[in-house]
């Protein structure tokens, strides 16, 4: 885990979860590089047709069906899909849930989760739409030669 690694809990219902690590285990990937996959697809679908919902956040009902699983994300990724969520009005669990109706489309041919590099999200104009920008950055690693990026 990187540093940068935010932590949290998310609900999942049993037969979603069981999908879930079934392909983890066969990819020999991580169950949070899974639900990451599923989730920053799920979050990029959205993002083509931003709607801003007035209403409280919606949530999965939950039953005795459900597991609270530990998940990471990285810090950008967090961001990414809490804004996301956000302008839906769901909540990181109720997200997973919708975006497992597409987990094959999503999961095909995926066996690692490739980390974000830039930050996305929505931000308001003056007249109140909602508007999707990118943000880039450049990851350096702590060990790399740096004196060709000074000015």
């Amino acid at each position: 885990m990187k540093q940068t690694d935010f932590r949290t809990s998310i609900d999942i219902e049993l037969s979603r979860l069981a999908k879930i690590e079934e392909y983890a285990a066969k990819h020999n990937m991580d169950i949070s590089d899974v639900i990451n996959t599923v989730l920053d697809k799920y979050s990029k679908k959205l993002v083509r047709n931003p709607v801003s919902n007035d209403t409280l956040v919606k949530y999965q009902k939950r039953g005795t069906k459900y597991e609270s699983v530990h998940i990471r994300f990285s810090s950008i990724a967090k961001k990414r899909l809490k804004d996301t969520a956000n302008l839906y009005c769901y909540s990181l669990s109720y997200m997973l849930f919708l975006a497992m109706d597409f987990f094959e489309d999503f999961m095909n041919g995926v066996k690692e989760f490739v980390r974000p590099c830039f930050h996305s999200t929505f931000v308001r104009n003056s007249s109140g739409f909602p508007c999707f920008i990118n943000s880039w950055g450049i990851n350096l690693d702590e060990d790399q030669d740096q004196d060709h990026f000074s000015g």
